[in-house]
């Protein structure tokens, strides 16, 4: 996945975004006001009750105000209900959940109330469930308070006959302190049992559910939905905002699952520094070199760009005329994935390095699909007359290419029958041999995320120039391509991005080319 922000996510997609809101304006213009189809109606009734009781402030009664709405929508209640409206006490849950029920405590109000279809199935329910209630709870008082006198009545005469059997016993006994005892006690329980029943069977306080108000059915009409702006105008504006919207998060989204390096600042972050060079694209490039003496523009500037910082960052190491041991310092140009542009940053390197009066050998070690001479000689070479096992006796001045610049030849064995490992490692034998008869190499290398011969070539590096080109590279293959070169060399490492944009300025010349030349001879090596 892309690490790109949420805004260079954006940035990257813009067109995505602007083409949802241009979609959704329209289609927010498009349909007509809502009408009255539109509309849904329904219809609520209301069953309002009101609590009375002699003593509402009572322990008991107060207990059945708060357990109200459940009896009103738990248990028996609905069961009867369902049955009074002609359905089966199964459907009393169902029903329930149909039901709003609000109790008052201030006002002492209970009120029923539910949304229906029809009216007469709003009035009936409400109606149902409020009749209900009230024979409810009258019958749960009632047979609360029979059970209790009961369970009074019980306690009493289990009382009076043991205390007959006590006085009994004391007839017998007049004089034993315990019995006198039990006697005492068991007389004030007795005592308090039958006054508590006689209190119990003479308070005739209730709590009572009084209807106020029976269910009547109210039609309401409601919209179906968010009703559409009467105006195309406001409606084709809010489809555009809302659209925008929706493009810009689709938008964010592509750009973080994009695959691809798609700016500087992506590909720097992968390569763990700053780009070196920038290599723009330009109308009216060809496959030919763009590096000429008297040919200067922005495409071919860039190159020259590129050579002088890495004349820079060779200076640090051992010359040639101070340590005989040391030879042509040896540049690698290296890419990902195919396509990426390293043999147009490798030819037009190598002829931006003559220009500083070296003697170049441009390398190609990319023998799946070799293109470098095509860059550099026109017609192309004919092919080496050598098998793979002649490579090791054959002088290495008769394996180089006359190009048409000055002092610059090409090393090319793609044309020699062997597999492009060999090849690979046969170029890499005769590197240092060739590092003594010139000034600089330049060597054009597979993709390191396609191919392994690349490896044989990178211990013998001096600068590595790693390639990635915007809208093209895989970020993936680039990650993997940098944690690989870092791991097996030392060398230093530059980064050049093509596909960089430029603007075309009244101070270059690009229609101008410099005409052709074709050497007699291989200058500066024969």
């Amino acid at each position: 996945m892309n690490k790109a922000s949420a805004l260079e996510a954006f940035r990257r997609f813009w067109w995505v975004a602007l083409l949802f809101a241009l979609v959704g304006g329209v289609l927010g213009a498009l349909p007509e006001p809502a009408t009255k189809a539109d509309t849904v109606t329904s219809y609520q009734a209301n069953f309002s009750l009101l609590i009375t009781s002699d003593d509402v402030n009572g322990v008991y009664s107060n207990t059945l105000i708060n357990q109200i709405k459940t009896f009103a929508t738990r248990g028996e209640v609905p069961k009867r209900a369902a049955v009074a409206v002609g359905e089966p006490d199964t459907n009393g849950p169902e029903l329930a959940s149909q039901m709003q029920v609000n109790v008052d405590v201030s006002s002492l109000e209970i009120s029923i109330s539910t949304m229906q279809a029809t009216g007469p199935r709003a009035a009936s329910l409400v109606n149902a469930f409020g009749d209900e209630l009230v024979t409810y709870l009258a019958e749960q008082q009632d047979d609360t308070k029979t059970k209790r006198l009961a369970r009074l009545d019980e306690r009493a005469t289990t009382l009076k006959a043991q205390l007959e059997q006590l006085q009994s016993d004391l007839t017998r006994r007049p004089t034993d302190a315990v019995l006198l005892a039990q006697l005492d006690s068991a007389s004030r329980q007795y005592s308090t049992v039958t006054e508590q029943y006689d209190n119990i069977a003479a308070d005739t306080s209730t709590l009572t559910l009084t209807p106020l108000e029976r269910g009547t059915a109210i039609e309401i009409t409601s919209s179906s939905g968010l009703s559409a702006p009467k105006s195309r105008t406001t409606r084709g504006l809010l489809g555009f905002i809302a659209a925008l919207a929706v493009g810009a998060g689709v938008a964010i989204l592509l750009g973080r699952l994009d695959r691809r390096i798609r700016s500087r600042s992506h590909a720097e972050n992968i390569f763990g520094g700053a780009a070196s060079a920038s290599i723009p694209i330009v109308s009216g490039s060809n496959t030919s070199l763009e590096v000429s003496s008297d040919r200067h523009d922005q495409l071919s500037d860039s190159y020259r760009t590129l050579r002088s910082v890495i004349t820079f960052s060779q200076t640090s190491l051992p010359r040639p005329e101070t340590d005989p041991t040391v030879g042509a310092r040896i540049t690698l140009v290296v890419s990902a994935c195919s396509g990426d542009g390293k043999t147009s940053i490798a030819a037009n390197l190598s002829a931006a390095l003559v220009e500083t009066g070296k003697r170049v050998v441009a390398v190609n070690a990319d023998f799946r699909r070799p293109t470098l001479a095509t860059r550099l000689i026109d017609p192309p070479p004919d092919a080496l007359p050598y098998a793979m096992e002649d490579l090791t006796t054959v002088p290495v001045r008769y394996l180089l290419h006359r190009t048409d610049v000055d002092n610059l030849v090409l090393l090319d064995l793609a044309s020699v029958k062997a597999s492009p490992g060999n090849l690979a490692r046969a170029t890499a034998r005769l590197l240092p041999e060739i590092s003594h008869l010139a000034d600089a190499i330049v060597i054009d290398s597979s993709p390191i995320g396609v191919t392994a011969e690349v490896l044989d070539l990178l211990p013998l590096a001096d600068t590595v120039v790693v390639v990635m080109r915007l809208d093209h590279t895989l970020a993936s293959a680039a990650q993997r391509t940098m944690e690989m070169l870092r791991s097996l060399s030392d060398a230093t490492f530059h980064l050049v991005l093509v596909g960089d944009s430029a603007d075309r300025s009244p101070y270059y010349e690009y229609g101008h080319r410099a005409p052709r030349r074709v050497l007699k001879a291989v200058a500066g090596i024969d």
